[in-house]
């Protein structure tokens, strides 16, 4: 059966193109999502308002359109994997008074993991920094934070855009980065704009603790709506904290719904013109006497 990947062409600038230059699998892309015999999945999570993930759901649960049109859902899994989780941790010069909530939801984070897990390591100032590659054992990646001190400025864009080429050499099909920031970006080579159009070819996921505080500068002021962005657009949660004891639950319930998904699956109707971006949005049935279900699935694919 032909399997066709998704993807686009963007133009991006010359230190963009350095950033994701380097070798990529032939058995990689840089697709958003795959079409096999036009059959589009899209992988959803549930989760209930303190973010534990909800079981038990089927098919006719679930509320799917592309570009507004009601699509039947032709297929449906409900499984729990292993990940390849990528790590980005903010140690700019704003995350000075932070650094020990840091240290807080990352360790929280790594005891989510499992055995078949694998993970690597970014950190960003001035400029992003792979740490550690893929990895199976979380203590590495305690090592190498142990000694962190935050200093100089925050080139967020870059930090991911330099994980989701790590990423390209992942050995499980869910792939995520997990970002600990106050979500401020002043020294990127890279634009809001051309990361969004890159995470939308990417078959990646963000999810991002904001950790903030009532001094925020102007850069910081944007931080929670930077991240929220990111974890929209890619189908991710987003969580601000204030509160160092706030963390530990946080980090640990992010990473139970790290492993579990819903796939819907769709033929779509109609087809798109080639190299256009499809927009979907799925919802769950909400009934009136049960509490609230919250959805986190990606905003859309760009048709080849």
């Amino acid at each position: 059966m032909k399997t066709i990947v998704l993807v686009a062409i963007a133009a991006f600038s010359s230190y963009a193109q350095q950033l994701l230059s380097g070798p990529v699998p032939v058995s990689e892309s840089r697709a958003v999502l795959r079409v096999d015999a036009n059959l589009v999945l899209v992988p959803v999570t549930v989760t209930d308002n303190r973010g534990g993930v909800i079981p038990n759901l089927g098919r006719t649960d679930f509320l799917l359109t592309e570009e507004k049109r009601p699509q039947e859902i032709v297929s449906f899994s409900h499984e729990t994997a292993p990940i390849s989780l990528g790590m980005l941790v903010d140690l700019s010069g704003s995350m000075e008074n932070k650094i020990a909530k840091v240290h807080t939801a990352l360790g929280a984070l790594l005891d989510s993991l499992e055995p078949e897990d694998e993970e690597f390591l970014v950190t960003f100032a001035d400029r992003p920094e792979l740490r550690l590659p893929f990895t199976s054992d979380p203590s590495t990646i305690r090592t190498a934070l142990s000694f962190a001190r935050p200093a100089g400025s925050t080139a967020l864009f870059d930090a991911v855009a330099l994980a989701v080429r790590e990423m390209r050499s992942a050995q499980n099909r869910r792939r995520v980065l997990f970002v600990i920031s106050d979500g401020g970006d002043n020294h990127s080579r890279l634009t809001e704009r051309e990361l969004r159009h890159l995470l939308d070819e990417e078959d990646v996921q963000i999810h991002a603790i904001g950790i903030h505080d009532h001094m925020a500068g102007p850069d910081e002021a944007r931080g929670p709506g930077i991240l929220e962005d990111l974890a929209r657009i890619t189908g991710g949660q987003h969580h601000m904290v204030e509160k160092i004891d706030e963390l530990p639950a946080i980090a640990k319930q992010m990473g139970l719904a790290l492993h579990d998904r819903y796939v819907l699956g769709y033929k779509p109707t109609p087809i798109g013109d080639a190299g256009t971006f499809r927009r979907i949005d799925v919802k769950v049935v909400q009934p009136a006497s049960k509490a609230k279900k919250y959805v986190y699935a990606r905003r859309g694919y760009r048709l080849p």
